[in-house]
């Protein structure tokens, strides 16, 4: 038995914890909306720093190293301390990350920077979505995963929107952001201190690091699972890092809210397609992620070639509900199929690939290019991605088939 020293959130009234869980959603955006402000500024750090287009995907992918970082460093701590005291070390990343971006006053100082933005997202956003979900009662328990991914989602949409008003109405737009920002923080400190605890304190329990497995029973469609998930954030880490370059060189948007609208348009398509993607059916959900995710990308090139805003609009939109539904289904799988006694290491090594494929692609098509342009790199990208969704849309085939085939040997054998 575990001993517990705090006690848990109270349990009367199916409607007592809706303020809390409000509350906590509320921190869970404003916390992601950190992650994703520095997307409008990039034109003005590189005009600062002068830097080129490579460093900015560097600069961006350094976010995705401190989330893996977290993951695996404090993925287990809040079932050991407890959910508020690990949401407050979110917090405080968050906090100190805005800092170093004010401190900034070279490129290296920006990496620091963009790490420490990671930590804050790696160790808040599967605390606080386990946190709302276990304050959740009455009519929000079955909402509560769907209202986690609302807050998360959300807040990575809003992070650019707000940083390009500031950028556009704001004095001093590379301090005035992360100011707001810190002030924001300040706020979900505050939310943090009132909601109550979901899950006391289990002294009988050890702090480590997350093990990262894959069970036997579940592999065969987590590779599936991963090798769409990887494909579906590597199109999520490719407008966040350079849509404002490619709206801007190939689509006439000189506006930075524009281009931040552009940013946020493959968040709400994949807010979009995780809210369908529960909805679907298995088999239905791949085949529809799979064939939005090449459609996106075909809009994509399109967009390269043909230079409409418009087009990168629905390439935003395509391609992140295809994402929205791969991720959706990712989840589900692997909450119905791995072990219970896996299910946290199953998942955390699913976050793991997602995050790897918001770096390293991004950072493969900044080298690319620097070597062939950006025009060929996003079209070779397009390429990647769509070859990826059809690689896991055979494997599903495949696997249905031996499937099918086991079914109708089984039968022949009873008969």
């Amino acid at each position: 038995m575990s001993s517990a020293t705090t006690s848990a959130a109270p349990t009367t009234g199916s409607g007592s914890r809706a303020p809390q869980t409000v509350g906590l959603m509320i921190v869970l955006a404003t916390v992601m909306v950190g992650t994703t402000m520095p997307t409008p500024l990039y034109a003005d750090y590189e005009r600062e720093f002068g830097f080129s287009l490579l460093t900015v995907t560097v600069v961006y992918a350094m976010y995705a190293v401190g989330v893996l970082a977290a993951l695996i460093a404090f993925g287990t701590w809040s079932d050991v301390l407890g959910r508020r005291p690990v949401l407050a070390l979110g917090v405080f990343f968050a906090a100190a990350s805005d800092v170093v971006f004010l401190l900034a006053d070279d490129t290296a100082v920006l990496l620091v920077a963009r790490v420490v933005s990671g930590l804050s997202a790696g160790v808040f956003v599967g605390t606080a979505s386990v946190a709302i979900i276990e304050m959740a009662q009455g009519r929000l328990s079955a909402r509560a995963p769907l209202l986690a991914s609302l807050a998360t989602i959300g807040g990575l949409g809003l992070g650019p929107i707000l940083a390009s008003l500031l950028v556009t109405w704001a004095p001093s737009p590379l301090r005035t952001t992360y100011w707001v920002h810190l002030g924001l923080m300040v706020v979900a400190a505050l939310i943090i201190v009132a909601v109550p605890e979901t899950r006391g304190r289990h002294r009988d329990e050890k702090l480590g690091l997350m093990p990262l497995t894959v069970p036997a029973e579940i592999r065969a469609f987590f590779v599936r699972a991963a090798i769409l998930g990887f494909a579906g954030f590597a199109v999520m880490g490719l407008f966040t890092a350079l849509a404002p370059t490619i709206a801007s060189r190939f689509a006439g948007v000189d506006s930075v809210i524009g281009q931040a609208l552009l940013v946020a348009a493959v968040m709400g398509g994949s807010l979009a397609g995780q809210i369908a993607g529960r909805a679907l059916d298995d088999r239905v959900s791949e085949i529809v992620a799979i064939t939005m995710m090449i459609a996106g990308m075909a809009l994509l090139v399109a967009t390269l070639l043909a230079g409409h805003w418009e087009l990168l609009a629905a390439a935003g939109l395509v391609g992140g509900f295809g994402q929205g539904v791969a991720f959706a289904r990712g989840l589900s799988g692997i909450a119905t199929g791995a072990p219970a006694d896996r299910k946290a290491a199953t998942t955390s090594a699913y976050f793991v690939i997602t995050y790897i494929a918001i770096s390293i692609p991004v950072v493969a098509e900044g080298l690319l290019s620097r070597a062939v342009g950006v025009k060929t790199a996003g079209i070779v990208f397009a390429c990647v991605v769509s070859a990826l969704a059809l690689t896991a849309g055979v494997l599903a085939w495949r696997e249905q088939t031996r499937i099918d085939d086991d079914t109708q040997k089984a039968d022949a054998t009873a008969h």
